[in-house]
């Protein structure tokens, strides 16, 4: 059986501190230039090692953005489910929206609270419209899990909505999220100092009520 010191001793071999290296290069690349301005190359040399090892341990620049997505959301995506799933059964399968949103908002907003994390997540908010066909599968991929739990919680939530109504309700709370994560200044520049969209905790402060009263607020006029 292997002690937790052998399995410490493994994760720090040279080979597996090259590929946190490649992963933590790879992050700050992307997140700062965008994937089609980053080339293999580049992230090898950021990470202080060469493109024979990064295609050693991913394969391709595509491998490596996936992983790079993987490494932090895996565990957040497991207790997004997590408490998703926790809170519709809490409630006999007719959930509170605010409860919702907090369970799939929170985490991800929680993550930006360090600066990897911050940094994680201005990548994942400008991937998240990135035209690239090899960025979309990634995004679509790591996400699709979570984000049908998240629909059926909120269509469990709001029964009074159409599904027309939940859908245009549901990418408001979409395109919060993704100019929050991706946090590219233009609101700091209208507003001035003081203010900054990587204040996780004003995020979950300010804008999770904004959200929540919008998810509750009647249906619109004029629908079923």
């Amino acid at each position: 059986m292997n002690s937790p010191a052998s399995r410490r001793r493994r994760s720090t071999v040279p080979g597996d501190e090259t590929r946190e290296r490649l992963l933590d290069a790879a992050e700050r690349l992307f997140a700062e230039r965008g994937y089609a301005n980053v080339s293999t190359r580049d992230i090898a040399e950021a990470a202080r090692s060469n493109a024979a090892a990064a295609h050693y341990h991913f394969g391709s620049k595509e491998a490596l953005l996936e992983a790079v997505f993987k490494r932090r959301l895996d565990g957040v995506n497991a207790e997004r489910e997590r408490l998703l799933a926790e809170c519709v059964a809490a409630a006999g399968g007719r959930p509170d929206i605010a409860d919702v949103l907090e369970a799939f908002i929170g985490p991800t907003l929680r993550l930006g609270a360090t600066e990897e994390g911050h940094r994680f997540n201005l990548l994942a908010g400008r991937s998240s419209t990135d035209p690239n066909p090899e960025v979309r599968r990634i995004v679509f991929g790591v996400y699709d899990s979570v984000g049908r739990c998240f629909v059926e919680a909120a269509a469990a939530a709001c029964p009074d909505l159409s599904k027309d109504e939940l859908f245009w309700r549901i990418a408001c709370v979409y395109g919060a999220m993704m100019y929050i994560r991706a946090d590219n200044g233009r609101l700091q520049h209208l507003f001035g100092p003081g203010v900054s969209l990587s204040d996780s905790a004003g995020a979950l402060r300010y804008a999770m009520p904004f959200l929540t009263a919008g998810m509750r607020a009647p249906p619109a006029a004029g629908t079923e």
